[in-house]
Formats: structure tokens, sequence, C-alpha cells
């Protein structure tokens, strides 16, 4: 009980870490860098999938982030009050904003192609792990509990790994998105192929 107390408060202190990092790299980050990072991914992903992954996804984070430009004409008219460094200031962090959550939308749309592409992948190895797990509960032999939490662990990682991913206002090369998904298949099939055969 008190082994679970402490990984939930070792938890929380890293979303609090995790918060103040992000509000900190929010406050003093430029739009020009963040538009770099923007272009930069663009270049991974052509390099990756192609000119037409990337279209798809550019208008796809377009079509998402277009809706907001009114809100931010609107917001940094607000801001002409304000005194000339503050103004300034909250004018940045306002296009920083919008620019951060773009390229945060621009990353989650080519989780989505990738999950797509190989969703043929996933699907047969998930079908695998399970079929395995079946024919097993015939034959006198145990399922290895090691294994099945090594596929519980890749999983998780996997998970946080891309929530960083997807957040880090870096530019980070595209290949990311389908290793996550490879890693998620693999770890589906380690997960379920090793499942206990009495729950």
């Amino acid at each position: 009980m008190a082994s679970k107390k402490e990984e939930g408060g070792f938890g929380t202190l890293l979303a609090v870490i995790a918060i103040v990092a992000a509000l900190g790299t929010w406050m003093v980050i430029s739009p020009g860098y963040l538009m770099k990072a923007l272009t930069a991914e663009r270049e991974f992903s052509s390099q990756l999938g192609g000119h037409a992954a990337d279209q798809w996804i550019y208008s796809k984070m377009l079509s998402t982030s277009i809706g907001q430009v009114k809100g931010i004409a609107s917001s940094i008219k607000e801001t002409k009050t304000m005194p000339t460094m503050l103004k300034n200031w909250a004018q940045e962090r306002i296009i920083t904003t919008w620019l951060w959550g773009s390229l945060i939308v621009y990353r989650a749309n080519m989780l989505v192609l990738y999950w797509f592409i190989l969703m043929p992948f996933t699907i047969a190895a998930t079908t695998d792990g399970f079929w395995v797990r079946e024919i097993s509960t015939f034959r006198f032999s145990s399922q290895s509990p090691i294994r099945h939490r090594f596929g519980v662990l890749i999983s998780t990682m996997t998970l946080v790994s891309v929530c960083v991913w997807v957040v880090l206002p870096i530019p980070i090369p595209s290949v990311v998105a389908p290793l996550a998904i490879v890693a998620i298949g693999f770890a589906t099939w380690m997960w379920l192929s090793n499942m206990q055969k009495r729950i």
C-alpha cells in the first residue's frame, strides 16, 4: 500500500515538474524558433513519407488552426492598451501559443496518418498474439509473466514517449511516429501472447 502511495506521489511530482517546465518554456520561447521547428518538422515528414504525406498532414493542421486566427487577432487588439514592453511580450505569447499548438496538431495528425498506414501490422500482431495465447491453453506450458509485464512496460513507455514527443517544441525526426506504432503492435503481441491462461 505504501509503495502505491509512493508511486502516486512520484507521478504527481513529475506532472508538476512537467507543467512548470512547459510554462517556463512558453514564457521565453520565441515565435521565430517555433516557426523554424515547424518548418524542420515538415522537412522531416517529407523525407520520411514523401511530399504527399506532408501535404495531407499540413492541410489537416491548417484546417484546425485557421479557425483560431480570428481569436488571435482579437486577442492582439486587446493588448494595445498595455505598456509597450508588456504589449510586445503579450503579443509574442499569443503567436507562440498558436504556433506551438499548430506544431502539436501537426504531430498528432502525423501519428494518425501512420496509424492508418501501419494498421494492418497492428491488427496482425494483435490477432497473432490472441491466437498464440488461445493455442497455449491446450498445452501443458505456463505463460511467461515476465514477458507479459515487459509488454505492458513497453506500451506504457511508448505512450509516455509519444506524449512527450507531441508537445516538445524542438525539431524531432518524424520516424518517431511509425516507430511508436510498431512498438505498440509488438507490445500488444507480447502482452496478449503471454497473458495468464486463467484470469
